[in-house]
């Protein structure tokens, strides 16, 4: 009876090593796979993720990388297909709804779909500033400038010098003519950290208000920061009645 238990096992183990053999091999052609890519060998990279998803169909990270791939060949729709089998095995897979996201963003022009993918994302990493951005940026592209503000504000709670944020912040209040909204905000960003761009778009804001004097203290302000930015507000004062 010992002597078929011990037999038993190690059919059994022997199984399992066969078993996991793939995945073994697998994680080598996805290593392999990356060291091409990174020597800018793209089609043998392509052809090493493909081996390595053939060996391990729910090889999440080899479709991610692969569908990346297809991005540099033009090939959005392949990309897509792809990376929607990397997140149907990871439904969390954070950087594959990224991905996709901006795909649909810069290749296809569908920003209702960048934003699904965005808002996918997350809800695995509710803190990174760059997704919350990329919404800001879809929103202000589909005209729904009132949801780009409340994105581009959250992004700004991250990093409060995150400079692409501000950017949408600054097209969606000119968009919507909130200029002294915009004020509001820009003085609560001034007031967490030093920044040259709220007192850019302040100073904007402050010369559609037709407010020349608080468009020129903005200008004092933003001269110690960036003298080049602020010249360019500067010609834009001086063009005031």
């Amino acid at each position: 009876m010992l002597k078929y238990f011990f037999t038993l096992m190690a059919g059994i183990v022997i199984t399992a090593a066969v078993i996991a053999q793939p995945s073994v091999k697998a994680k080598a052609f996805f290593n392999n796979g990356i060291k091409f890519k990174e020597s800018g060998m793209v089609l043998e990279a392509v052809a090493s993720f493909k081996k390595a998803i053939a060996l391990n169909k729910k090889y999440d990270s080899a479709y991610l990388e692969l569908g990346m791939l297809y991005v540099k060949f033009s090939k959005a729709d392949s990309a897509i297909m792809t990376l929607k089998n990397a997140v149907k095995f990871n439904p969390a897979f954070t950087n594959a709804y990224i991905a996709m996201g901006n795909i649909y963003r810069d290749y296809t022009k569908n920003p209702d779909e960048a934003i699904v993918n965005y808002l996918s994302a997350l809800k695995t990493d509710s803190s990174n500033k760059t997704t919350l951005y990329s919404i800001a940026w879809c929103y202000n592209a589909k005209e729904y400038h009132r949801e780009a503000i409340k994105y581009a504000i959250k992004a700004l709670e991250i990093d409060n010098n995150y400079k692409p944020a501000y950017n949408e912040l600054g097209h969606a209040y000119r968009k919507l003519g909130a200029y002294e909204e915009a004020v509001t905000q820009f003085k609560k960003n001034m007031a967490v950290s030093v920044n040259e761009l709220p007192y850019l778009y302040s100073g904007y804001c402050y010369i559609e208000l037709k407010q020349k004097e608080n468009a020129l203290l903005m200008f004092d302000e933003l001269n110690k920061l960036n003298p080049k930015m602020a010249e360019a507000l500067k010609k834009r004062i001086d063009t005031m009645q």
